[in-house]
Parts: structure tokens; sequence; C-alpha cells
């Protein structure tokens, strides 16, 4: 029993000595009022030495001297001596034996419990030293008085410390026991936590390896991502480094761009803008893909507006994200959280917008070497597209006027030719000459000559690529109108309208102002040349009769005009 125990059990003891003593006073008490040969001043000395136990524990108890192991074995025994003095005193005066043994073994059993009772040596010392004293103090009074009665409470003495220290010995046996027992199943408790504990440190070892098999695992599946991701955009650039070398299409190139961006990022949507004029291309070009369907519309809307933004704040790339995406004016209401704008070509010369947004944040603040190399890749595309633009102006136009020549026009004819053949379609054909034209250049001479036919050529050029046509420089002063998919009835108005913006023109050379005259043959195909391959040979009939009757006029083909 180790020393904590022993303060514990000596604590809880309290209560029932504070029971007993209240019992015995009673006892005494109910002793002194019943009966006469009760001597008062032994009555008073007992109840004084029961009150005095009481205080001597509650003061004790109060100063925390319970914690004292000597201190409390001390107290212990002298109430032990205590109590067979008052024993040996009383027992054969009185008739209180019962209640003084049981205050006796009270004090016993508690001087007891503050031993080491394991040891077998001690319970024979502690039991000697508990016992001997009430066995002097009763052999003492038998010699004095010579009664009988004492012999007979030697023996119920003798009897009782006989079975005191057989039965302590015994519970000393059966304490060793239990403790043997109690140290074996904690030993085997010790080993079953020991295995525990290596079956726990197994199990962590497990776990930390889980744990870094799953850090691994998820490390390799980012990793085998980004390697997937890595291939697409391999693959993506590689395509379209195919198709550039390919191709000088711009609008196909942007086609495939957009739709290689929208395949491999997965994004809500991607747009080019190009501006006109950049590539020989008299409009501005767009390509805008997204799954978003109502922002088509409003981005195609938009992109000029943000580039000339851009271009006047000298800003040449901007990322949006979250609530900055509202800056952008197509974008509000819109589930859009990244945005990433690019002002394409150099400081020195831009030509359009790149555009891309998703619906994930914080999508491009970085990794954008992918979208670098694509426009990296465009940047060469438009040039290369403008370089081909500038060799095939150099090939179709007429180097005068700037407009179609005559071996590019023969080609478009053919072109359109066959798919009005193919569809059934139709098509109005219009030839016209300058009036007079040797008179002019030989009047005002041949440069003035030059600018006569420039200015009708870019004059045609205008009104007629209005109405989705084509027209040539056919040779000298001649010209060449076609109007695809034009029925006699409305390219006849055209071509008024053509003839009178014509004539309208006065050509300013030097001091001189120089009129402008044509004449203009018009003719169909099918409503009145049958045969697509005399459409121009028609026109050109119609021509030379407006010319023979008259000049300055519109002749239009009714079937019956012939060579002239």
């Amino acid at each position: 029993m180790n020393t904590q125990s022993v303060f514990t059990i000596q604590k809880k003891g309290i209560f029932l000595h504070r029971l007993v003593y209240i019992i015995f006073l009673l006892q005494r008490l109910l002793r002194q009022v019943l009966q006469k040969d009760v001597s008062e001043q032994t009555t008073v000395l007992v109840s004084v030495l029961v009150v005095i136990f009481f205080l001597l524990e509650e003061f004790s108890n109060i100063r925390d001297y319970f914690n004292n192991i000597k201190y409390v074995r001390a107290l212990r025994y002298a109430e032990c001596l205590i109590s067979s003095l008052m024993f040996g005193m009383l027992q054969l005066n009185e008739s209180s034996g019962v209640s003084l043994i049981g205050l006796s073994l009270l004090f016993m059993v508690d001087f007891f419990l503050t031993m080491e009772i394991a040891d077998k040596d001690k319970v024979t010392t502690y039991s000697v030293m508990v016992g001997v004293p009430l066995v002097v103090i009763i052999i003492l009074k038998m010699s004095i008085s010579l009664d009988y009665r004492w012999l007979f409470l030697f023996f119920d003495v003798l009897m009782i410390f006989v079975i005191l220290f057989f039965e302590g010995y015994l519970f000393v046996d059966y304490i060793g026991e239990k403790d043997e027992k109690i140290f074996s199943q904690k030993r085997e408790f010790q080993e079953i936590v020991e295995k525990n504990e290596n079956i726990l440190s197994m199990q962590n070892k497990l776990k930390k390896t889980n744990e870094q098999l799953n850090v691994q695992r998820v490390n390799l599946q980012n990793a085998n991502r980004q390697i997937q991701i890595a291939n697409k955009e391999m693959v993506a650039q590689a395509e379209i480094l195919h198709y550039i070398s390919m191709s000088f299409d711009v609008s196909k190139i942007s086609n495939q761009i957009t739709d290689s961006i929208m395949y491999v990022k997965q994004l809500s949507f991607c747009g080019v803008y190009i501006k006109e004029n950049v590539y020989l291309n008299k409009h501005a070009s767009y390509v805008i893909k997204t799954t978003i369907g109502q922002l088509h519309q409003k981005i195609k809307e938009s992109l000029p507006d943000i580039y000339d933004i851009m271009i006047e704040d000298d800003v040449m790339e901007l990322a949006l994200h979250d609530d900055e995406t509202s800056k952008v004016p197509f974008l509000q209401n819109v589930n859009i959280n990244s945005v990433y704008i690019k002002v394409l070509g150099t400081d020195e010369e831009t030509y359009g917008l790149f555009i891309i947004g998703d619906s994930r944040k914080y999508l491009f603040r970085d990794n954008m070497s992918f979208y670098d190399a694509i426009i990296a890749q465009y940047d060469i595309a438009i040039h290369n597209a403008k370089i081909y633009g500038e060799m095939q102006q150099m090939a179709r136009k007429d180097g005068l006027t700037g407009i179609n020549n005559r071996i590019y026009f023969n080609q478009l004819f053919k072109e359109h030719l066959t798919l009005v053949e193919k569809e059934d379609g139709c098509m109005s054909v219009a030839l016209f000459d300058i009036d007079k034209f040797k008179s002019v250049n030989d009047t005002y001479g041949h440069l003035a000559g030059d600018e006569v036919i420039k200015c009708i050529a870019s004059v045609a050029e205008q009104c007629i690529e209005k109405y989705d046509g084509f027209v040539c420089r056919y040779g000298g002063e001649e010209f060449v109108a076609a109007l695809p998919n034009k029925k006699l009835e409305i390219a006849q108005p055209i071509i008024e309208e053509l003839f009178e913006e014509i004539c309208s023109k006065v050509v300013k050379y030097n001091e001189y102002e120089i009129p402008i005259s044509v004449s203009i043959g018009l003719t169909s195909y099918p409503e009145i040349c049958k045969n697509t391959d005399e459409l121009l040979k028609r026109a050109d009939w119609c021509m030379y009769y407006a010319k023979e009757h008259g000049r300055h006029q519109i002749n239009v083909d009714d079937g019956s005009v012939e060579r002239v």
C-alpha cells in the first residue's frame, strides 16, 4: 500500500470515527443515567478522552497532518494505547467491555493501515506493539486483585490477540496472492500495452506511409494531368503551326486557333478581333467562340471599343479576376470570374485584340505560356498573310488603279460562273469604256488620262463591291463589273447608280478640270444570255452599240444586239 493510499484511507475513516465516538458517548450517558453503580468520574474521564480523540483528528485534518505518515502512525498508536488502558481499567468495574473492545479494535485496525502490511515480519512487530500493552495491563491487574475474572479476561484478550495475529497473517497471505496476481496481470497488461503500442506504432507507420502514398498519388495524378495538358497544348500548337504553314486565310487560322484554345483549356469564351486594312482586309475580322450564347453578339460589339481604350491608355494586356471582371461591359450579370485581354502586335504596330474568359477564379494569374505561344504564332500568321496579301495584290491588282486586273478577274469570273451554273443562279455583267479617251490623252496628256482611269476605277470599285460584286480594269480604258446573284431588274439600277456617279466626277489635273463620260453595256444570265460563255461577248456588243449610237449612255441587252 503506497503512502498516498494511506493518507486517503485515514481521511475517509474520519467519518467512521465520528460515528463511533457519538455512539460510545451516547452509551456512556445512558449507562450513567440508568445504572446507579456507574461512576460519574469515570464517565467524565472516558468522555473527555473521546472528545480529545475527536478534537485531535479534526485538528490534524484541518492542518493537513494526515499527509504526514509518521504523525498519523504515532497518533493511531497513541489511540491504541489509551483505548487499551481504558479497557484494562474499566473492564471488570463496569459492564462496558463490548464498546471498549470495539473502540480498541477501531484504533488497532487504523494503526495497521499505516503500516506496510505486505511484510510478515512487520505484521508480527505491529501485533506485538498493540497486543502486549493490553496483555501486560491485564496481568498487572490480575496479580494485584487476584480476582478470577481477570483470569477469564486474560484468556478473552489472548483469544482476540491470537485471532488478530493469525488472521493478520492470513490477510497478509491473501494480500500477497492478490499482489502477485495483480503484478502478474499488470505484467501481462504491460505486455499487451507494449504489443498494442507496437501495433499502434505499426499502424502509425502504415498511416504515415499511406499518407505519403496518397500525397505521391495526388502528386502523380497532378503530374499526369499536367503532362496531359502539356501534350494537348503541344498538339494544339503543332496543329496551328501546320495550319499556318499551309494557309494564308486569316479567318480560317483564327477559327483554328480559337477552336484549339476552347478544346484544350475548356474556356467559357475566346475571341479574336482584327481591325481593317491589316492584311489588305477592307473590313474588320471577328472570330468568337463561346459556350454562353448571349455573349457572342455582345463580345463582337464590344471588342473595337475595348481595343481603342487599351491603345489610348497604352495598356498592352490586362488580367481581371472576380469583381474586376465587371469593368468589362458585356460581362455584367454573367458568371465570368477570370478574363484576359491582349492587344495583338507590337507597341509600334498593333493590329487587333485577343480575349478569353471563364467562370473559374484566378485562371490567368500564371501559366500563360500556352497563350503567349499561340499569340506569337498568330503574329506570324498575320505577318505571313500580310506578305502574301501584298504579293497577291501585286499579282491580282492593276498597277495603275489598284483594282482587279484582267487575269484575276477571269479567275473570279470563272469561279462564280461555275457556282451559278451549279446552283441554277444568275449573274449580270456590265462592260464600260471611257468616251473619247484618246482625245483626253491628246488634249491633257497621258498622265491626265491616267488620273481619269484611276478616278473611274475607284468609283466603280466602291459602288459595285457595295452590292457584293467585283470589277476589274479589262484593258486600256475598258472596265468590267460583275454582279453575281443579281437579275437584270436588280442589276440595272445598280449600273445606273454607277453611271451617274462616274459621270458626275470631274478630274482636276494641274489647271485643268476634265469631265468624265462612259458608255456601258449590260447583259444578264440566264434571262437574256442563255450561255455563260457569251456573257462578256454580249456585254461588249451592248457597249459598242451604245458608243455607236451617241455614247454617254447605258445599253441594256434585250437579246437583239449583235456584233457591231
